[in-house]
C-alpha cells in the first residue's frame, strides 16, 4: 500500500520577500519603467520574451514568457536564487513541421 504525499498549497501572491525585489532593484543598469511599449513590440513581430537562467553544472533553463512584466518577475527570481539570468526579446518562427495531429471523428 503506497502512501500518498500530503501536497501543501501555495499561498496566493509572491513567495515571500520576492514581491519587494525586482530586476530594477537587483541590476539598475537594466531598469525600465514602462514595459508596455515592450509588450506592443513584441505582438508586432509576434515575438515572446525568453528568460535564459545558468544553472550549476553549466546547464542552461529557458522559459518564454508572453510579458515584459512576468519574464522581468522570473529573472528576478532567478537572481534572488543566485543564479545568472538574462532575458530576450526573441521573433518566433516555424522552422520546419515535426508532426501534425488531426482529430478524427
Amino acid at each position: 500500500m503506497s502512501a500518498k504525499k500530503k501536497h501543501r498549497s501555495r499561498p496566493a501572491g509572491e513567495p515571500s520577500g520576492l514581491s519587494r525585489v525586482g530586476l530594477a532593484d537587483l541590476t539598475p543598469s537594466l531598469a525600465l519603467t514602462d514595459l508596455e511599449p515592450l509588450d506592443e513590440l513584441a505582438s508586432v513581430i509576434g515575438g515572446t520574451f525568453v528568460v535564459v537562467v545558468e544553472v550549476p553544472g553549466g546547464r542552461i533553463r529557458r522559459r518564454c514568457f508572453l510579458t515584459a512584466a512576468a519574464a522581468e518577475k522570473a529573472a528576478a527570481r532567478a537572481l534572488v536564487a543566485g543564479l545568472s539570468a538574462k532575458v530576450y526579446l526573441a521573433e518566433l518562427k516555424p522552422l520546419w513541421l515535426l508532426r501534425a495531429a488531426e482529430v478524427t471523428e
